[in-house]
């Protein structure tokens, strides 16, 4: 349990050390993101899919979510299809896997399905929480809690601040009808390593730090983003693919799309009892999950 928490750590740490970039240059697709970015909320549906030359087919999910900027607060559902694991079928029962996350600030509650959490005796409850920033730097990614800082951070609409880091060479596509909107293509590179130069002076060297160790666990450089438009300066669609190494030396192709269905305000999400949370925070740091007061 301790490797599956420390690598979703990583993980989380890749999106927050996108999160906090400027917008860098006039480009089109940088101006929208800052803009989009900005809002006051989302509401995003999205879909993922990840191919390996270990698995007979990849794995795809999708998923829905609403996150509110100023509150640094959100819900997410995402429903995975792991039938191209036929060992997951055989020890759950089911090849369709449904994960609950809610975000306060840089917490983050996750529900595991009874068929999935009954299978490790070391949860005592429904929920796992944890504390992102600590986590990152169990994970061996100094730096990541002043990432944390940015308003932006922790939801997975900081797909918007993927946008703000483009490494230049932005072509524009063509046009498109997004969920009713017409909208104008876009695709761009970014590249981690120059994310540092588009922070404040006072965060690049800690940025940098988190960059370097997220490139070391993911071997991850560069991610390929398209994006969509509006009439209205908004992104309303964002595809994202990249090519991930685990530390156990497996390759991961991942593509996600995200459409951003909604802007404004959003409610907050209702967080579990504490009686129904385990608490992993504190076993990711060597002192074992405990059972949050």
């Amino acid at each position: 349990m301790k490797g599956l928490a420390a690598l979703l750590a990583a993980g989380a740490a890749l999106g927050l050390a996108l999160a906090g970039c400027g917008s860098g240059s006039l480009d089109p697709v940088a101006q929208a993101a800052t803009k989009s970015a900005t809002a006051a909320g989302y509401r995003i549906k999205f879909t993922l899919q990840i191919s390996s030359p270990a698995l007979p087919a990849p794995i795809t999910a999708t998923g829905r979510g609403r996150f509110d900027r100023p509150a640094r607060s959100g819900s997410l559902v995402l429903d995975m299809d792991l039938g191209s694991i036929p060992q997951v079928s055989q020890v759950l029962g089911t090849s369709r896997l449904r994960l609950e996350e809610l975000i306060s600030a840089t917490t983050v509650y996750i529900h595991l399905p009874a068929a999935l959490r009954h299978r490790i005796p070391t949860l005592s409850a429904p929920w796992l929480k944890i504390d992102l920033a600590s986590a990152g730097s169990s994970a061996g990614v100094p730096g990541l809690g002043s990432l944390f800082n940015n308003p932006t951070s922790t939801d997975p609409s900081q797909l918007l601040n993927y946008l703000r880091a483009t490494s230049g060479g932005v072509t524009k596509v063509g046009t498109a009808t997004v969920n009713g909107l017409q909208t104008t293509e876009y695709r761009a590179q970014v590249n981690l390593d120059k994310v540092p130069d588009l922070l404040p002076s006072a965060q690049q060297a800690q940025a940098r730090q988190a960059i370097a160790a997220v490139e070391r666990l993911t071997g991850l450089h560069q991610i390929s983003v398209e994006a969509w438009i509006d009439a209205g300066n908004l992104v309303r669609r964002m595809h994202v693919t990249f090519d991930e190494k685990l530390p156990t030396g497996q390759a991961l192709a991942v593509g996600v799309t995200a459409d951003f269905v909604q802007y404004g305000p959003q409610p907050p999400p209702v967080l579990p009892p504490a009686s129904q949370v385990t608490d992993l925070t504190g076993k990711l740091s060597g002192a074992g999950a405990t059972t949050t007061p």
